[in-house]
């Protein structure tokens, strides 16, 4: 989900009725066809066990769960294809933590597409985090106050103020780093800028229905969300402004702002400090890069999906690279129109811009010989659309990534594209075979959640221990 990814839920917020989640990795019944083999529409037709479909390790202290499920519990409409995790948020500097001096926030959503935690207000407001204010900047003609920030991702945003926490995610933790802070009441102290609003298509994401999540975690390639391009006042990031400082309650008295990288939101595994309960390699972080494992899945996908988030790569025995995944850097030079991406080729066309993201919920290209002709309202919204290919079998694709510094090094995937009718017809909420168009961006492939089924994805961070000639994925 980062600013040229695809946070795309227009179909994922159908409630998804039929009883049909079915097969994987747990005991469940399946749906067949006629002839044996697992058939969507069948599962679809006659309905069949909604499946938990679990993979429990690796374990350890620097673990977590993924869970992919239709959100919380106070959701009114499910999603799809959207992992969670837990995080604990406690007051800076506050040490370890405690049930009385903290929060534990459940359905945070993981996305390795962005940078940062940002969470609603009214999660965190009996913490009362204190806000990270900016001094009055003399080069620049900005007053000093509260640092506030506007985040645009493809389809909508966030706008916030920034404030200090501590953040502990299993046994690890990030002391006094900025968050950012989503003013979910009634009557928000600050009311989004009208750039802001412009910034996001007007659609700012400012409470838990139309964020679909109690939070993000962002766990990308870099250690904060913006960097040098915003340590100026004209810092037209995604040519927008990003950081604003606001003297006092009065959104129209916000000006632009330029923020030091180290106060701008901070990406919390950057930060992690040496865990005690890594004896393998006492003194040494899991801060340098993460691992999703999620279990494999039937083409009609799974009620619910539970994986693991693993911290660190490299640096214990739990976390090693496997000795048969292929590694692709991307494009690391921040002038390059192809920043952060590497490039993939589906038959004869190449797609130089793309990126693998658990923060978009489908693979996400533009093919016109899938068909698009989708009888539900999953079909056709706004600029892009679900695939919905003819017939029950899904269609079988096989594409070549190859590496932004070492053109030689490349990697082959095979992946399938089901019908999405189909698909959102069941109950599953995790799918390995949803896709969609995204025609207003026809350079780009997004390698969305549906890839990471059935595989450990690492993503490393820039700067870091086994990353410093710039970032990469492995699988």
């Amino acid at each position: 989900m980062r600013f040229a990814s695809c946070w795309l839920f227009w179909a994922a917020l159908l409630v998804l009725t039929a009883l049909a989640g079915c097969g994987g990795n747990s005991s469940v019944t399946t749906c067949k066809g006629s002839d044996g083999s697992y058939s969507a529409a069948a599962c679809a037709a006659t309905g069949g066990s909604t499946s938990t479909v679990t993979l429990d390790t690796p374990t350890g202290s620097n673990t977590t769960e993924v869970i992919v499920d239709a959100g919380p519990a106070s959701f009114s409409m499910g999603t799809a294809n959207v992992p969670f995790v837990t995080v604990t948020v406690c007051p800076p500097n506050s040490g370890p933590a405690s049930a009385s001096a903290c929060v534990t926030i459940d359905h945070i959503f993981l996305d390795t597409g962005s940078y940062g935690l940002r969470l609603l207000k009214s999660g965190v407001a009996r913490l009362s985090l204190p806000a990270l204010t900016l001094a009055a900047n003399a080069q620049f003609n900005t007053p000093g106050g509260t640092a506030v920030e506007c985040y645009p991702f493809v389809l909508g945003g966030v706008w916030g103020p920034l404030a200090q926490a501590d953040v502990h995610i299993a046994g690890e933790t990030a002391t006094a780093i900025p968050i950012q802070v989503i003013d979910d009441g009634a009557n928000p102290a600050l009311i989004p800028h009208i750039d802001c609003n412009s910034a996001a298509g007007g659609s700012l994401f400012s409470n838990a229905a139309s964020l679909q999540a109690n939070g993000i975690l962002g766990i990308g390639m870099i250690p904060y969300d913006c960097g040098l391009t915003c340590t100026s006042p004209l810092n037209y990031a995604g040519f927008h402004i990003q950081y604003y400082v606001c003297p006092d309650s009065v959104t129209a008295n916000c000006q632009a702002a330029a923020v030091a990288a180290e106060q701008q939101v901070q990406n919390p595994l950057a930060h992690f400090v040496p865990d005690d309960g890594n004896p393998e390699n006492p003194g040494l972080a899991d801060n340098n890069g993460s691992i999703i494992s999620l279990p494999a899945l039937s083409p009609v996908g799974a009620g619910v999906a539970k994986g693991r988030l693993v911290f660190g790569i490299g640096t214990r025995s739990n976390n090693q690279i496997g000795r048969d995944a292929k590694t692709i850097f991307a494009d690391a030079n921040p002038a390059s129109l192809s920043y952060l991406y590497f490039t993939t080729t589906l038959g004869q066309t190449n797609y130089p811009d793309s990126y693998i993201d658990s923060g978009s919920n489908a693979y996400f290209f533009d093919a016109a010989a899938i068909s698009q002709t989708c009888a539900g309202s999953s079909g056709n919204a706004g600029t892009s659309g679900w695939y919905c290919p003819a017939g029950s079998t899904p269609v079988a694709l096989n594409a070549i990534l190859t590496d932004s510094q070492i053109p030689s090094n490349t990697a082959q995937v095979n992946f399938s594209i089901a019908n999405a009718d189909t698909l959102f017809s069941t109950s599953s909420t995790a799918f390995n075979n949803l896709g969609g168009s995204i025609t207003a961006a026809p350079r780009t492939f997004v390698w969305g959640l549906s890839f990471f089924f059935g595989r450990s994805v690492y993503t490393s961070i820039w700067g870091q221990w086994l990353s410093t000639n710039g970032p990469w994925n492995a699988f």
